[in-house]
């Protein structure tokens, strides 16, 4: 006797008459309604086929504290190297990792044509991210373990400042079975530094109509 995969009572008298007409299609309903729901994944944005990595762009916040998720429409830093430019400094929280070490690949796309502006890459070791089980991140102790992407001076006539760029970051784990995951978002490169020097030559540099000679630097010497 068929039971009711909610209730697990017998069917009534009208439920063996449909299924005398409906023949198999009580036991197809049945499977499909005990079927349980899958968690969904930790973000939209982020992930890879079946077989691949899921990967979550991050921004790096500070040597030792960690990352920043980079959600849709999410600001990034500018930030200015010593060596000169302005930069962004781009990691990757992964899940599906058989390998400490992977290749970090990021590059800044045009968010109209898609085309490639810039890329990066790094050689990362990975760790455990702090509180989500199966996820990995390039070890947070230094900077230089996640990709710099320049993206000032800039000669396009808008500038970098303010202006919505697509984000890709490519992760393939080395030394194991070379999978790999891409992962894309829309972000804002925004200048952030504390009012002053330091924040008047990013907006300068990175800002509309820039040309060589056209800023004062705001590092000290």
């Amino acid at each position: 006797m068929t039971q009711d995969c909610r209730t697990g009572e017998a069917p009534t008298a009208g439920r063996r008459r449909t299924a005398t007409v409906l023949a198999v299609w009580p036991f197809l309903l049945a499977a499909l309604a005990c079927t349980p729901e899958e968690d969904p994944p930790r973000s939209s944005e982020g992930g890879a086929g079946a077989s691949g990595l899921e990967v979550e762009p991050v921004q790096y916040t500070a040597e030792g504290t960690g990352y920043a998720l980079l959600e849709p429409g999410a600001e990034i830093e500018l930030w200015g190297a010593p060596q000169g430019g302005h930069w962004s400094r781009v990691g990757a929280q992964v899940r599906g990792l058989d390998s400490k070490t992977v290749r970090l690949v990021a590059r800044w796309k045009d968010a109209e044509s898609g085309s490639i502006l810039v890329e990066a890459e790094r050689t990362s070791p990975m760790v455990p991210v702090p509180g989500s089980a199966g996820w990995m991140q390039p070890d947070p102790t230094s900077m230089y373990n996640v990709a710099h992407l320049p993206l000032c001076p800039s000669d396009a006539k808008d500038g970098a400042q303010g202006v919505e760029r697509v984000l890709e970051v490519e992760v393939t784990e080395l030394y194991d079975d070379f999978e790999s995951g891409v992962s894309a978002v829309k972000v804002v490169p925004r200048c952030g530094q504390a009012p002053g020097p330091l924040l008047d030559y990013c907006k300068c540099e990175c800002g509309p109509d820039y040309l060589p000679g056209k800023c004062v630097s705001g590092f000290p010497g």
